[in-house]
């Protein structure tokens, strides 16, 4: 019988009452208040992992980007130097060989503003030189 008492001592109002008083329910609310904290922790190492994440590609893909931009830039500057390159020796290298290097130039146009402009240099190489006019 002795089990029994203790077992319906254990739940009863003067258990409760002997151990809401003692610091036994300072230890309970500690543990409680420690899962919380950890849940609440893990949570926020969670939202701060995925943020990096989100973050860390933006930048990637930003570096993707202005390097694709870097040598775009540098490939029309590469371009723009071959074209005054070849509108100046024109002349020189005769109306063939010119023609060639403006077919050239227009393959590896990096836009339509530098095609439209291999194409005037192309109609300067096709105009017969005339010694009147324009308008005759």
């Amino acid at each position: 019988m002795g089990a029994r008492d203790a077992a319906d001592g254990l739940w009863s109002e003067s258990w409760w009452a002997v151990f809401l008083t003692s610091p036994a329910v300072a230890g309970v609310a500690a543990l409680v208040a420690a899962a919380i904290s950890l849940v609440v922790s893990a949570r926020r190492i969670r939202a701060d992992r995925e943020l990096a994440a989100q973050q860390h590609e933006e930048a990637r893909r930003a570096s993707t980007r202005l390097r694709a931009e870097a040598l775009a830039d540098g490939r029309a500057e590469r371009w723009w130097g071959m074209y005054q390159w070849t509108l100046a020796r024109m002349d020189a290298v005769g109306p063939h060989r010119a023609a060639r290097l403006l077919r050239t130039l227009e393959s590896q146009a990096p836009g339509p503003a530098e095609r439209a402009l291999v194409w005037a240099a192309n109609d300067l190489l096709t105009v017969p030189a005339e010694g009147g006019d324009d308008d005759a």
